[in-house]
């Protein structure tokens, strides 16, 4: 869970916006670069969200001033003024240096000092070590859900890979769409073809769109008569986005 006391009181932001302020708050540094990020959107208390609305950025950026590298041997990490900022793994070095396995998620690396002075002695054996760089440049998260909440209903909206893996589109899922003979919940699964789209209106007129909504929240009626059914779906997800998922496309797992 994210932590953005949000102190000018913004009705609005982005999800990586409160990422980095939230790593920035704590403060703490990612040990890895992950297959899956899971962020879960700040609260003031148990019911109220530190933002009235949060927009879901398609992709979260990953880089230097977010993923820490420490050296297996000196523990000096990538930040560190002195230190060189190229780390390197070597599969036949850690093997023989590490005498316990962890389950850490951690960055297995060295840095360049400290693997010149293991290579030294090595001679004419050196190409029996296989040695990698280690990059913590800038790295991509694809969004590919979003889980909102209002109260005890839950809604989804996921990213759905097409035939063509080059091509996707987003699905609206509800669980309690529909009640049959007031017993049973009728479920409900319908493309948003217009989801990116959504995205987009959102991060370029915020203010408008916000306020726009804010307006029509603030009607006397129910709120299945003040929006239709597309605009419900929006409210949904900028409203009550509350855990936001996201993937790297360029691990295996």
């Amino acid at each position: 869970e994210m932590f953005d006391a949000n102190p000018h009181r913004l009705p609005s932001t982005n999800i990586a916006s409160i990422f980095r302020n939230s790593l920035s708050e704590i403060p703490a540094k990612l040990a890895t670069i992950p297959p899956f990020l899971v962020l879960v959107a700040p609260r003031h208390t148990r019911s109220q969200r530190s933002y009235r609305y949060i927009i879901p950025d398609r992709e979260i950026t990953l880089d230097n001033s977010i993923v820490q590298l420490v050296c297996l041997k000196c523990q000096k990490t990538n930040h560190d003024p002195e230190t060189s900022k190229d780390f390197y793994f070597c599969n036949e070095c850690h093997e023989k240096e590490s005498a316990t396995v962890t389950t850490d998620a951690t960055i297995t690396c060295y840095c360049t000092n400290c693997l010149s002075d293991m290579h030294k002695h090595l001679a004419g054996s050196i190409h029996t070590h296989h040695t990698k760089r280690v990059s913590s440049d800038k790295t991509k998260l694809n969004l590919f859900a979003v889980l909102c909440i209002e109260t005890s209903h839950y809604v989804a909206f996921v990213k759905c890979q097409k035939r063509n893996p080059l091509q996707h589109e987003w699905l609206f899922f509800d669980s309690m769409s529909d009640r049959m003979y007031d017993e049973q919940n009728v479920p409900l699964v319908d493309s948003v073809p217009d989801f990116d789209k959504w995205i987009d209106d959102a991060e370029k007129g915020k203010d408008d769109f916000f306020n726009w909504l804010d307006d029509r929240r603030g009607k006397r009626q129910p709120t299945s008569q003040t929006f239709n059914e597309n605009s419900m779906r929006q409210l949904r997800l900028f409203r009550d986005g509350a855990f936001f998922f996201y993937e790297n496309a360029d691990m295996n797992y």
